[in-house]
């Protein structure tokens, strides 16, 4: 997963946060609330919605990519939901996964490096070095 900010406050977070964040100030943008105060996660009006959208982001994070889900959610068809506990949501996501995928397959080639040698040290051996090796 990729390093995330809140879109509120700046800092990091992860992406369950910051696609939960996102939902939240979508759904205060539709209502005409305006956005959300500093930290919409303390506030009283936000927080059990937040807590909400958060865990059910977690869900779709167990089944697909984070970029799969914001893709999603930027999607032209995506930009009208409000909530990641609707329906529709999980058929979009899963559209954007595949699309991912035939984009990046998952082929990771692991090279065995433990008869590599490690590398030797260059440069001179400092004093302490030394007396490090006296001592054993």
């Amino acid at each position: 997963m990729d390093n995330y900010k809140h879109k509120t406050t700046g800092q990091p977070c992860n992406a369950a946060e910051y696609i939960a964040e996102m939902v939240c100030l979508r759904k205060a943008e539709s209502q005409n609330v305006g956005r959300p105060a500093y930290a919409l996660w303390n506030t009283a009006k936000w927080k059990k919605e937040f807590q909400s959208q958060i865990t059910k982001a977690y869900q779709l994070l167990k089944k697909y990519t984070d970029k799969a889900i914001i893709s999603a959610l930027n999607s032209p068809k995506g930009k009208r939901i409000y909530s990641l506990r609707v329906k529709n949501l999980e058929p979009l996501v899963k559209q954007s996964q595949k699309q991912l995928d035939k984009i990046n397959p998952d082929v990771i080639e692991y090279t065995d490096n433990t008869k590599a040698r490690p590398s030797k040290p260059y440069g001179r051996e400092s004093k302490i070095s030394k007396l490090r090796k006296l001592d054993g």
